[in-house]
């Protein structure tokens, strides 16, 4: 009895030991994959601290900048929210997607990036308060969770806003409560930020902040595009300060957002692409707010990408919205050889280009950006589409009517694009309209 008592035991001991044994070598748990691509709406890079800006406007982005790398020379590929935030969605110019105006949504047809990454395994997700950049344009297929003010966010749920749209926190809160429910071991998510947005209103305090402990003038919160817009510089410069207090509330909720990965254990590993749809202009050019024009102050955007896969640094070379795309399916082990961006994890190309289109209100321009030229091409007005649309010609100044107009710019000794070179252009600036013409074409 004593005996088998003593074999019982030593059978037990060794079960024990041999559990120890592999409990001690089992595989740690698998990670969690995030990829997050955030757009701000309306936010340049020169008001980006990461990119000079003396004012603090982001240093909740400088943060992650430090750690991540800066594109110097990124462009969206339109120059407004709808079809830029396609382009961003798909890896495809605006011509080629198809969600151009404001009433084209992205055709079925139109193979998304949400898509590509669902086929890798990936549970997509999007968070945007701008619904231009979601399911306005149809931008919400092939999400598995997709909310904006036009499916979700009604004006009752999200209450009183700055600009009549949901805020940052608003956003970031529900995108880390959905974050912190999911099960899903890869996750894509995509947030859409638009307090930079006009009319330019953020919070009293951080307004107060840009514009000064002594400003008592008028604030201007919106802009006419580029009729009867001489204001006073103060004035001016008032919706400039707003407009900045507006990036920095967008900043807050960002911090906000990557604590909360911190949290979760998600920030170090996970890959982050903070960009914008469009910048904004103030009068550089006797243009405000965004649409219809290819100034740097309107296409050039703020691209910081932090990513394992990525080496931190600056990085000179020509990006756009579509290498963003093809990026993040590279990333994700996804299908992305038919797109025609350039993954960033691949090495600069040689001659890169990139194509930023206008088609709406019968507006046909075109840029097309080089090395050191930037090429602008309109051609001849739509006069029925747009005197349907616009109703006054007068609002349109610059507009082409029975004529193309040809505009080109050295970015290299010219960045302030004072000195149009169109009327006699040089021979590297010829060949990118021959290719600007042949991609419309």
């Amino acid at each position: 009895m004593l005996c088998n008592v003593k074999i019982t035991v030593s059978v037990v001991l060794g079960l024990v030991v041999a559990l120890g044994a592999d409990l001690t070598n089992a595989a740690p748990p698998v990670k969690r994959e995030l990829i997050t691509l955030i757009l701000v709406d309306a936010m340049r890079p020169d008001h980006v601290g990461a990119y000079g800006y003396k004012l603090d406007t982001t240093p909740n982005i400088d943060a992650l900048a430090k750690t991540g790398t800066i594109y110097e020379r990124a462009y969206a590929n339109a120059p407004w929210t709808r079809p830029s935030t396609a382009s961003f969605l798909t890896g495809l110019n605006a011509s080629v997607h198809g969600a151009e105006s404001a009433k084209t949504k992205l055709p079925t047809q139109i193979r998304t990036l949400a898509s590509r990454l669902k086929a890798a395994g990936y549970t997509t997700a999007g968070f945007v308060a701008n619904g231009n950049g979601g399911s306005l344009a149809a931008l919400e297929r092939d999400f598995d969770v997709f909310r904006d003010p036009t499916n979700a966010y009604t004006r009752k749920k999200r209450g009183k806003t700055y600009n009549g749209l949901p805020t940052g926190p608003f956003i970031v809160e529900r995108a880390l409560r959905w974050l912190r429910s999911s099960k899903a071991d890869k996750i894509f998510m995509f947030l859409f930020l638009v307090d930079p947005h006009d009319p330019y209103r953020a919070p009293k305090a951080l307004e107060q902040r840009f514009l000064g402990p002594n400003f008592k003038g008028k604030v201007r919160r919106n802009a006419l595009w580029e009729y009867n817009n001489d204001y006073p510089e103060a004035e001016r410069q008032s919706m400039l300060a707003v407009y900045d207090a507006g990036i920095a509330y967008s900043d807050q909720a960002l911090g906000t957002f990557f604590a909360g990965l911190r949290k979760q254990e998600l920030y170090d590993d996970s890959s982050i692409f903070i960009s914008a749809d469009h910048g904004e202009g103030f009068g550089e050019h006797g243009f405000y707010l965004h649409a219809h024009h290819f100034w740097d102050e309107v296409v050039r955007i703020p691209l910081v990408v932090k990513s394992p896969r990525i080496a931190g640094g600056r990085d000179g070379r020509l990006t756009q919205s579509i290498d963003v795309a093809r990026t993040i399916a590279a990333i994700a082990g996804a299908d992305e050889s038919d797109l025609p961006g350039q993954s960033l994890l691949a090495p600069a190309p040689t001659a890169p280009r990139v194509i930023s289109e206008y088609n709406e209100f019968g507006i046909h321009r075109q840029a097309i950006i080089g090395p050191r030229y930037k090429v602008v091409w309109q051609r001849p007005v739509d006069e029925k589409w747009f005197d349907r649309a616009v109703k006054h010609r007068k609002y349109f100044p610059t507009a082409a009517f029975g004529k193309e107009v040809v505009r080109v710019f050295d970015m290299t000794a010219d960045p302030d694009e004072r000195h149009d070179l169109g009327a006699n252009p040089p021979a590297e600036a010829k060949i990118l309209l021959k290719e600007l013409r042949e991609f419309v074409q």
